[in-house]
């Protein structure tokens, strides 16, 4: 049976949300294929305008379309594209920030599973807004065409205090096309649950990702990006508000112990019970998922959630004070006719690369 890898997207659930208006942004200009190997884009719809169009009815069409995996990025085995990014030596890395319009200051993760016990049949937040939790959220966009649809990211750590991190495929097609390949109108949700976003909704002003994601698909060392949120109009800024995930981008590090993974699927290996209107993690360690291919460097990890997932961070030191971001949920493994076989779930390589998107966004 030969095997192919497929993105992990979108889920299926209503929602229902009443998004305050705000003021427009102003438009920034592309800065397209830079030496760094990363290309930016501006949103191109203002703040008013994305709050506007993500009415509760688009926010539940979206929850029901799965976003398709790229054509050109039909299976891992494919080399990396990565060629000609300028190396930078040893780990980047940044240390997890707490919010500070909150009393509870802590961003390390508790849950109701002791921290030595692996999760792989994933489990719900019991409670979103709280700080170590509310870092995740529900992302809103429309690809090219217009069609709705979501993804899960996360608050990381960046010196405008208001970046995600999420899937490659979350935020460009990956499909060759240029600028024509980029996602559109995106909205974020701290904590969402159930059709609520208590922590208030954030709209997207620019959008980062490595130029292998965007020419190729690279699954192997490319699904991931960068989101630059404009200001809330009452809550300010993203990381004020929530706290943000630090960060650890290590070339051909794979091996984490105590990581979290955790996201809003819809659907999962052998599960019937998710609705994509839950926050739910997995628990364990990442491993090599091609120890016997030096070219294939992926984080693998058990954990059994599927479309919905995609974007969410996978973080290492769930149990210390410097919760980091060392992955981002890309893929699973399926068989020729699209069926899931295992509970593996897959990130690229998070290397110097993403140091350079996250340079990117540290500098918009």
């Amino acid at each position: 049976m030969r095997r192919r890898f497929l993105a992990v997207s979108l889920t299926a659930a209503a929602v229902a949300l009443t998004l305050s208006p705000s003021t427009a942004h102003a438009n920034y200009r592309p800065a397209q294929g830079t030496e760094s190997g990363v290309s930016t884009a501006a949103e191109s719809a203002s703040v008013k305008e994305i709050r506007a169009h993500w009415t509760p009815e688009r926010m539940r069409q979206a929850l029901r379309n799965d976003l398709a995996l790229p054509k050109s990025s039909q299976g891992a085995e494919r080399s990396s594209s990565r060629s000609g990014i300028p190396p930078k030596a040893g780990a980047r890395s940044a240390h997890a920030v707490s919010p500070s319009t909150t009393s509870t200051t802590s961003t390390q993760f508790t849950t109701s599973a002791a921290a030595a016990d692996e999760i792989s049949v994933a489990q719900e937040v019991p409670y979103t807004t709280a700080p170590q939790y509310a870092l995740v959220g529900r992302l809103f966009f429309d690809d090219p065409t217009g069609a709705p649809h979501t993804c899960s990211a996360s608050s990381i750590v960046a010196n405008n205090k208001n970046t995600l991190w999420t899937a490659g495929h979350c935020v460009h097609k990956g499909d060759g096309t240029g600028d024509a390949g980029w996602m559109k109108n995106f909205m974020y949700i701290p904590g969402y649950r159930d059709g609520s976003g208590p922590l208030g909704a954030w709209a997207v002003k620019t959008k980062i990702t490595p130029n292998s994601w965007m020419e190729s698909g690279d699954l192997k060392g490319s699904d991931y990006a960068a989101l630059v949120l404009d200001p809330h109009p009452t809550h300010g800024n993203l990381q004020d508000r929530v706290g943000a995930f630090g960060y650890l981008f290590a070339s051909n590090v794979t091996d984490y112990s105590d990581v979290y993974s955790a996201g809003y699927p819809g659907k999962g290996y052998n599960r019937t019970d998710f609705t994509g209107e839950r926050m739910m993690f997995c628990y364990g360690n990442t491993v090599d998922a091609g120890p016997w291919n030096p070219l294939d460097d992926r984080l693998s990890m058990d954990c059994d959630m599927g479309e919905g997932s995609s974007g969410g961070p996978m973080v290492h030191g769930k149990s210390s004070t410097n919760p980091q971001i060392v992955g981002a949920i890309s893929h699973h493994e399926a068989d020729g006719n699209g069926n899931r076989i295992s509970n593996d779930q897959f990130s690229s390589i998070h290397d110097s690369q993403a140091g350079n998107v996250i340079d990117a966004a540290n500098a918009a």
